[in-house]
């Protein structure tokens, strides 16, 4: 992994809607490093948060977070 300078993005996530489908949301995270996956693809090191906790998550993609 490689430490980077901390900033603010989104990852894609899915809800299960009423209609049994899926609906995407893009949810806030901190992109903190990037790394390398079993398969040699870039993935993204994130920081998430539920409620007062905050967790570790590798990503395939993220996208830059909108102002």
């Amino acid at each position: 992994m490689f430490a980077i300078e901390p900033y603010a993005a989104e990852r894609e996530r899915f809800i299960k809607n009423d209609k049994g489908g899926l609906d995407v949301f893009w949810e806030p995270v901190r992109v903190l490093g990037v790394s390398k996956d079993d398969d040699g693809e870039l993935s993204y090191i994130v920081e998430t948060y539920s409620g007062s906790d905050r967790m570790l998550s590798v990503e395939p993609y993220v996208r830059v977070r909108r102002a």
